[in-house]
């Protein structure tokens, strides 16, 4: 017997400091087990009454009787139906428990008493007590295993001394049995033992399972990131939220950290894992109620805010959010200055608008990415218009058939010496049957978002080759490139190709690339571009002045033109400063040796100005406006190919065009 046995017995009878897994358990077992150790008191002292009467007389019956009625009261407690029962707490369950213990005291003295019965009566009497006595504290005992130290009271008290009043009969009957009840009584405490082990055994590996069940769950509903909540916890919450009567107004609010993939790519994905949790973190700190904030993956996260009454009570709490971002993070070493695009939507659900308000949402918080706020932005319903239509384009984009309805016309680049046309500049036209026009500015940036740039590209270049194969072989044509395209690997030997399929002079063709094209891949870009070049193709930088680096592409990127973006030119009348600056831009142009084209020339002044200044061609409504390949091909078969200057008359608009000079 070592002292691990000795920790473990004593463990057994201290039920008090059990766990409250294993009092439960021992309560829920004793329950089952009362009743029926009543009843079998019960009907042996019933019993025993009638057989002990003639020898004590009728106050045999005084304490018996007492004794049944109160085991009668008991029983038909206990049997009571559940549903009549209240939950018990667990302080109530130790009591209950611990009243157990003064129970099996009370029974032991009680057989005990009746086991001193054994002094009177003739054998037949003597032979029944002691049967009696030794069946009710065995039952008790058995009855009481779920509470050992209640069983080993019994025993104790009750078993122990009645074997010792029947070996004191001098008897040999009575003596032999006295023996053998004592005997016995140790493997019935044993027994009790070991059941005992095996329910705390059972209750301990329920309670393993129950903790890994909890830990499976949290992890099923934590983001394991950043602790806070995931999409499934953040979409039960919103389906609970949604079920409560009579219906309550919620808000949602979607968060998107702007330029968090930049951070990523650039500095990693553990500097970027580090800055959501850091982020996160901040969010944890805001005191903004019952609401749900959770991660639904990479940088978005949402927050669901319950019973909100108005737009601007959500607008009012969600306005912490903003002052989270007000501090820079500082991660890995790094300091990072992030800004939030957040986007509200807010609306009594219901079944069919529940899942809606997460869309709604989603639109809002892409608006205000759109609109660089960083205000919140709540949902309106012309988002949800626009983007139906965003959707019926991107279907079109996606169908061959009305894919080919996208056209060409062609704007033509004049000299700005004497107005003759020296290119046409390739412009995308989408009239749709049923969406009407669709500007490239709508539908290219869509085409590139489902990667379909690339047979459109091609598609349109062919047709604007195959136009201008009519054209005189001094006339060049423009084609822009999207930055989708610009990346591809073999967009040069592909354009090429084309070109030659078509017999068209390569030194005709000139291609434009904006600023944000390059900014994808600049190394796969500038080797597409340079391979182009290699080709005979002219490399033309569009809308220069736009952007925020394009000098150093200037000096990375031997450019063969530059076309100055409209912004430089639409003040270029009324502001001073803006008449300074393209000054300025122009000297470095001129330094690089890159021929200038000015964009967007709207009026005679701006034309008459930038000629002055020295641009060498312009482009603009003024000078034409974009024709049908017919009318193109019809204005280079003009005698001189000029068009109008110094007037504001439309070429081949049904007038009489003002020659210059």
């Amino acid at each position: 017997m070592g002292p691990r046995f000795l920790k473990r017995f004593a463990d057994s009878v201290c039920h008090w400091r059990s766990s409250d897994n294993l009092l439960i358990e021992q309560y829920r077992t004793l329950l089952p087990q009362r009743p029926m150790m009543y009843l079998t008191i019960f009907i042996n002292i019933l019993f025993l009454d009638f057989v002990s009467a003639p020898s004590i007389g009728s106050a045999a019956f005084i304490l018996p009787l007492i004794v049944c009625g109160v085991i009668v009261a008991r029983i038909m407690l206990l049997w009571l139906p559940p549903t009549t029962r209240r939950v018990r707490t667990i302080a109530e369950i130790r009591s209950s428990l611990t009243g157990t213990l003064a129970v099996a005291l009370m029974i032991s003295v009680v057989l005990s008493i009746w086991g001193a019965l054994l002094a009177y009566g003739n054998g037949a009497t003597k032979a029944y007590i002691a049967l009696f006595a030794v069946l009710s504290t065995i039952s008790c005992a058995v009855s009481l295993s779920s509470v050992p130290l209640a069983a080993y009271i019994v025993v104790a008290f009750g078993t122990i001394p009645i074997s010792i009043a029947l070996l004191l009969t001098g008897h040999v009957m009575f003596s032999s049995m006295g023996a053998n009840v004592l005997l016995v009584s140790p493997l019935i405490v044993s027994m009790i033992y070991r059941q005992d082990q095996q329910l705390r055994r059972m209750v301990e590996s329920r309670s393993a399972i129950a903790s890994e069940k909890m830990k499976v769950s949290e992890l099923a509903y934590r983001d394991s990131l950043t602790g806070l909540a995931n999409r499934r916890a953040f979409l039960d919450a919103l389906r609970d939220a949604s079920a409560v009567r009579p219906a309550r107004a919620l808000a949602i609010a979607m968060i998107d950290l702007d330029g968090f993939k930049v951070i990523n790519d650039t500095y990693g994905h553990r500097t970027g894992d580090e800055l959501l949790v850091e982020t996160a973190t901040r969010f944890k700190r805001l005191e903004m109620g019952d609401a749900v904030i959770a991660r639904l993956g990479g940088d978005e996260f949402a927050v669901l805010l319950r019973d909100v009454a108005r737009s601007e009570d959500a607008e009012q709490r969600l306005a912490q959010l903003t002052r989270v971002f007000d501090q820079p993070f500082v991660v890995a070493g790094h300091v990072f200055r992030l800004r939030a695009s957040i986007g509200l939507a807010h609306d009594v659900p219901n079944s069919a608008a529940t899942l809606s308000l997460i869309g709604r949402a989603d639109l809002a918080m892409y608006e205000a990415k759109r609109a660089h706020s960083a205000a919140i932005c709540s949902f309106m319903p012309e988002m949800e218009a626009r983007t139906r239509r965003r959707i019926m384009v991107e279907q079109a984009l996606a169908d061959p058939i009305e894919n080919d309805l996208i056209t060409l016309n062609y704007q033509p680049i004049v000299s700005a010496g004497d107005g003759q046309i020296i290119a046409f500049e390739a412009l995308a036209r989408w009239t749709h049957p049923a969406l009407g026009v669709i500007p490239p500015s709508e539908f290219i940036p869509l085409a590139e978002q489902a990667g379909m740039t690339s047979r459109m590209t091609m598609h349109l270049l062919s047709t604007a080759l195959r136009a201008a194969s009519a054209w005189p072989k001094l006339i060049g044509l423009s084609f822009n490139l999207s930055g989708a395209e610009l990346n591809s690997p073999s967009i040069a030997s592909r354009i090429l190709t084309m070109v030659a399929e078509h017999g068209f002079d390569p030194g005709r063709l000139s291609i434009e690339v904006t600023e944000t094209a390059l900014l994808g891949d600049f190394e796969a870009a500038r080797c597409a571009l340079s391979a182009l070049q290699r080709g005979g193709v002219r490399i033309l930088l569009d809308d220069f002045g736009a952007g925020y680096a394009s000098i150093g592409y200037l000096r990375e990127i031997q450019f063969d033109g530059i076309k100055l973006d409209g912004s430089l030119i639409a003040t270029l009348i009324d502001s001073s400063s803006a008449h300074d600056l393209l000054v300025g831009v122009l000297h470095l142009c001129k330094a690089i040796g890159a021929p200038v084209t000015a964009e967007m020339v709207e009026n005679a002044a701006q034309h008459d100005l930038l000629r002055d200044l020295g641009v060498q061609k312009l482009q603009g409504y003024y000078l034409s406006r974009a024709l049908t390949p017919e009318e193109a091909l019809r204005a280079c078969s003009e005698p001189k190919r000029v068009l109008p200057v110094r007037s504001s008359i439309v070429f081949l608009n049904q007038r009489h065009p003002k020659r210059f000079g």
